[in-house]
């Protein structure tokens, strides 16, 4: 199969004359057909046709076939042939960046901009990786540049909230956060969730409520940030409302195992016996190993107030 492969790329390099190798190649890219426009790039890099180019689009798709390390030569070359060509150091910054060496990131990113390509993927990269380098100001000063450029971008949002909350400035992450509420377009459910967490951590439980609240209400099915909510909940000491919060969750259907174990935690808290032992049991059924102590501990709890038959009940569940 690879050789027969390999025979049909050969061949189809055969089928175009030297000048339709690059136009060839980028019909055959466009059209998702990467593994068969490789071969016609590298025969139109033979024959010099926009040499630069043909080895910039041979790296674009060697990076789609997840050759990254073939790509980085391609891109090198590119700019090596045409040094005021700004991209082929942008996408070796992405490569770089997604192999988590930041600081060559920078580098390629830098040269990117030294060369004068300005947009908004190039100020998020440069953001992303001071952010990464714990260069804040820096960071802050990119994030700023993306957001000025486009206002929904969320995780532009997000990432400078997260320069103050690593200073540890709460204050001002939050006031990032309310800004991109009023500024933004499309609200996420993380934007509510991070800000709930910024409010907790200035002992302000009542707003880390309201805004866990928000962010449930445009993704209901959350059933980690509907437990997250539920202890809020008991942290305020509103118990009835941890519950409701739980039993919304539990008729949404999603994460039964951990909400039904969670609803039966409060109950046996409350001494609520008979309903614990019942959501115990629900949450044993929907998968939770940890249920089958929490099984156990209500026949001890039955079995210490001198009611040994509900004791007894509660044991013939786990055998």
């Amino acid at each position: 199969m690879r050789i027969a492969m390999l025979f049909a790329m050969f061949t189809a390099t055969l089928l175009y004359s030297a000048e339709d190798f690059f136009k060839k190649a980028n019909e055959l890219y466009d059209a998702g057909k990467y593994a068969e426009s490789v071969p016609i790039y590298r025969a139109a890099i033979k024959h010099g046709q926009l040499e630069p180019y043909a080895w910039f689009n041979l790296g674009n798709a060697l990076v789609h076939l997840k050759q990254n390390h073939v790509a980085i030569v391609a891109y090198k070359r590119a700019a090596e042939l045409a040094p005021d060509f700004a991209k082929p150091w942008m996408l070796l910054g992405d490569i770089s960046y997604s192999y988590g060496d930041y600081g060559q990131a920078a580098a390629y990113y830098g040269r990117a901009a030294e060369l004068g390509e300005k947009n908004e993927h190039l100020n998020y990269a440069m953001a992303s990786v001071y952010l990464n380098l714990k260069s804040y100001v820096l960071a802050e000063r990119y994030f700023e540049q993306t957001l000025n450029e486009n206002p929904d971008r969320l995780e532009a949002w997000l990432g400078l909230a997260e320069c103050a909350r690593k200073i540890g400035d709460y204050k001002q992450a939050t006031e990032v956060l309310q800004k991109a509420l009023q500024k933004s377009v499309n609200v996420s459910p993380d934007l509510y969730y991070t800000l709930s967490y910024y409010y907790l951590q200035q002992d302000s439980l009542k707003a880390a409520i309201r805004s866990m609240e928000n962010g449930l209400y445009l993704d209901s099915r959350n059933f980690s940030a509907r437990r997250y909510l539920s202890g809020l909940y008991e942290k305020e000491n509103s118990p009835w409302m941890a519950i409701w919060t739980l039993e919304q969750g539990i008729a949404v259907g999603n994460g039964l195992a951990e909400l039904e174990m969670d609803l039966a935690e409060i109950y046996f808290k409350q001494k609520r016996l008979s309903e614990a032992l019942e959501h115990y049991q629900k949450a044993m059924k929907a998968g939770s190993a940890a249920a089958r102590i929490g099984v156990e501990n209500v026949g001890h709890a039955f079995y210490n107030q001198g009611d040994s038959l509900q004791a007894e009940a509660a044991y013939k569940m786990l055998r």
